[in-house]
This record gives structure tokens, C-alpha cells and sequence, in this order.
């Protein structure tokens, strides 16, 4: 490992310190008597075996509705930006906690940068 990838690496250690030590929350609306969520989460992670580092920024929109959660999110790799590829989809998901239980009722469904769906994953959660 050269000077510049200790540099580098330090850099990114501070910047991951930093993002940490940032305190950040969704913003909660209140529209039409219901809940609508916006906010946004990223990860920075490094792999040592490959050398690999990743940057992902996650914004998402969600709503609550009768019980029923609604939200939208697509991932942006925050080191390719650059590289003219940032929209690669969009991932819906509604979910359901039915009450008086452990179950969440859920599905999923994702697209591609061109807004063609791809499978729906149907499933249920229990926690315990």
C-alpha cells in the first residue's frame, strides 16, 4: 500500500467518522390525517479481500394509510456519479402489521432505469 492509498484510506475513515457522528432523521408530514415519511440512508463500507470500496445513498418516500405502508426508494452509488449510470430503478414496497400479533405482511416489487417492473416477492414476518 502506497502513500496515496493511506491517504485515501484515511480520508475515507474520517468521512465514515463524520457520517456517523451525523445525526439524521426522515422528515414525517402530516397529509390528509396520514403520515408521509421522507428521508434518505447511506452506507459506506470497504471490503478487504477484493480492495472494494461502495457508497450507497438510499432516498425513500413512504406513507401510512389504514394500517398500510407504502414506500418508494432507489439506490444511487454515491463513487460512480460520474459515470453518467446513477438512476437503476426505483423499489416499491407495501407492508402490513396485522394487529395483535407478530405478523407483517408484505411485498415487493422493483424496477429497472427504465420503469419495467420485475418480479413481485409476496411474504410474511414473524417476529418473536
Amino acid at each position: 500500500m502506497n502513500k496515496i492509498h493511506i491517504a485515501i484510506a484515511a480520508a475515507w475513515v474520517g468521512l465514515a467518522t463524520l457520517m456517523v457522528a451525523t445525526a439524521t432523521n426522515a422528515k414525517d408530514f402530516s397529509v390528509a390525517g396520514q403520515t408521509l415519511s421522507i428521508g434518505a440512508e447511506t452506507d459506506l463500507n470497504y471490503t478487504t479481500g477484493v480492495e472494494d470500496w461502495v457508497w450507497e445513498l438510499t432516498p425513500s418516500a413512504g406513507i401510512t394509510a389504514l394500517g398500510i405502508g407504502l414506500s418508494v426508494a432507489t439506490d444511487i452509488d454515491m463513487l460512480e456519479l460520474d459515470e453518467g449510470d446513477i438512476f437503476q430503478g426505483l423499489d416499491f414496497t407495501a407492508d402490513y402489521n396485522v394487529p395483535s400479533t407478530n405478523i407483517n405482511l408484505y411485498t415487493e416489487v422493483s424496477t429497472d432505469a427504465d420503469l419495467e417492473f420485475g418480479d413481485v416477492t409476496v411474504g410474511a414476518k414473524v417476529s418473536f
